[in-house]
């Protein structure tokens, strides 16, 4: 690791134990989103195996999965480098996101209003997402509100989806952290969330949800700070 001097990744923390290879992988992908690894940068295993605290075998191997799903690029003896997150690369990934989240949302709300479950589970993240503006922690904010959708695709329990979903989950951390997608003020990160928790909540309470209208309401929320940008809004409308 080069940019930032090879002290950078000592922010970052130290992977699970738990499927190391993968928590590795989720590791660097966050160092990618905060841009603590920046775009078109030449990644040193040896630098990583030190920072992260693991072994070779676990950084090689999250290397690959991060080369396979196009996160970074080259290999070989060339080495890697981190792949640029285009736009039109972007847009793809924003397309393939609201499909599939458009299903996992309503099965969620499906299996909630069958009473499998407590919709009550999107409050941890939130609370997160507040800890984390109060402690002006962007990385732990992008986490929390990945793992705010990360509780729609459990409750889902749509096997398909889900998985197609934990695909692109890295992808999605990256581009969460493009301004254009994404509040500048953390503080109103978690009351955009708690907007969309309670609009679940009155789906919840109909006898049947809309699929356009559903899936309206989700693309509003993940594109709400892209339309701000684009009118030239301040603040957020509610």
């Amino acid at each position: 690791m080069t940019v930032h001097g090879d002290s950078a990744l000592v922010e970052l923390p130290q992977p699970k134990r738990i499927s190391l290879s993968e928590s590795a992988a989720d590791t660097i992908a966050e160092a990618i989103a905060t841009r603590i690894i920046s775009p078109g940068e030449r990644i040193v295993e040896t630098t990583l195996v030190e920072k992260l605290g693991v072994s070779r075998v676990p950084v090689r191997e999250a290397l690959k999965v991060l080369h396979a799903q196009g996160i970074i690029s080259g290999g070989g003896h060339r080495g890697y480098r981190v792949a640029a997150f285009d736009p039109h690369v972007t847009q793809q990934i924003m397309e393939v996101r609201l499909s599939l989240e458009s299903f996992m949302l309503r099965d969620a709300i499906d299996n909630w209003r069958q009473g499998m479950g407590d919709p009550s589970v999107l409050q941890a993240p939130i609370n997160n997402m507040k800890l984390s503006a109060k402690a002006g922690s962007r990385r732990n904010s992008l986490v929390a509100d990945l793992e705010f959708h990360r509780v729609i695709r459990q409750v889902a329990n749509n096997p398909i989806v889900g998985t197609l979903w934990d695909t692109i989950a890295r992808h999605v951390l990256i581009v969460f952290n493009f301004e254009r997608f994404r509040d500048e003020d953390l503080d109103e990160i978690p009351r955009q969330h708690e907007a969309f928790r309670d609009w679940i909540l009155a789906e919840i309470a109909k006898p049947e949800t809309d699929f356009a209208q559903l899936q309206a309401a989700l693309e509003g929320h993940m594109l709400l700070i892209a339309r701000q940008k684009k009118r030239g809004d301040v603040s957020i409308s509610r």
